[in-house]
């Protein structure tokens, strides 16, 4: 068994070691992206239906208000139910109640804009 001293010479000797002062002990990782649970599109009864989910009213708010001036510029409407956090869209081609080549446009222009506002810079900012 190991005197006291002995082991504080070994201590002493630990301890006398140079030290790596050159780097953290933990590695910085940059923040993921968040990640936002994305519906699909779902066919029923001649209709196109999807909700999208928003972390911050100011991207829900920007979705309708951009989407409102896409159906003003292609005059093609979507039934928008709007609630807390989410915004659901119907579409439908209501002179023949199914869904046309016009509704799927709408689903995929939708679709890009949310993308782009809910992935973009801003998502960076909450802290």
């Amino acid at each position: 068994m190991a005197n006291l001293q002995q082991l504080h010479e070994r201590f002493i000797e630990k301890a006398q070691r140079s030290m790596d002062f050159g780097r953290l002990p933990v590695r910085i990782r940059e923040p993921e992206p968040p990640v936002i649970a994305i519906d699909r599109w779902r066919e029923l009864e001649g209709s196109l239906y999807k909700t999208y989910r928003f972390r911050r009213d100011e991207d829900r708010a920007d979705f309708i208000v951009q989407l409102l001036a896409y159906e003003s510029g292609t005059h093609h409407h979507a039934q928008i139910k709007i609630d807390e956090g989410e915004v659901e869209l119907k579409l439908t081609t209501k002179d023949i109640n199914r869904v046309t080549e016009r509704d799927k446009e709408y689903a995929r222009y939708a679709d890009v804009l949310f993308r782009g506002l809910v992935y973009s810079h801003r998502d960076g900012d909450e802290g």
